[in-house]
């Protein structure tokens, strides 16, 4: 008896968690909210590192209106410093710009340098090397 009790509940079970038809109201319902989402959605962020114990930088902006993205990074690494603006909408993504230019033969290492981190979502703090930790090799020096 306990077994037809068991079965029974697990076939219920399994009814109530299939997944449901959508209705064609609902889909019309869901696809307008996402076209309304899209058509209004808006942000910006950016972000910077710019480690003078490493010799590198990376900068990156981005902003959103509506079904439209434009952006831009950059980066130097001692050899090359690289910029590429673009953009992205209706018409797929893009690069407007590509710039590189030659900037050194390497990065140059340090020791006495700090990284500055900045971001629109994480605010800005620096780092240095610990010379007086041989177990940490930098500290948080908080700007």
């Amino acid at each position: 008896m306990f077994k037809y009790v068991l079965i029974a509940s697990l076939l219920v079970t399994i009814a109530f968690a299939a997944p449901r038809e959508e209705t064609e109201q609902e889909r019309l319902d869901r696809e307008e909210l996402e076209r309304y989402q899209n058509e209004n959605a808006q942000y910006a962020f950016n972000s910077k590192v710019d480690d003078q114990i490493n010799d590198g930088q990376i900068i990156r902006e981005e902003e959103r209106e509506g079904g439209t993205v434009r952006g831009k990074y950059s980066y130097f690494d001692g050899f090359v410093k690289r910029t590429v603006e673009y953009i992205a909408d209706k018409d797929g993504y893009r690069v407007l710009k590509d710039t590189m230019e030659d900037v050194g033969n390497g990065p140059q290492f340090n020791p006495e340098g700090q990284a500055d981190v900045e971001g629109s979502l994480i605010g800005k703090y620096s780092i240095k090397l610990d010379k007086d930790d041989d177990e940490k090799h930098y500290k948080d020096i908080h700007a």
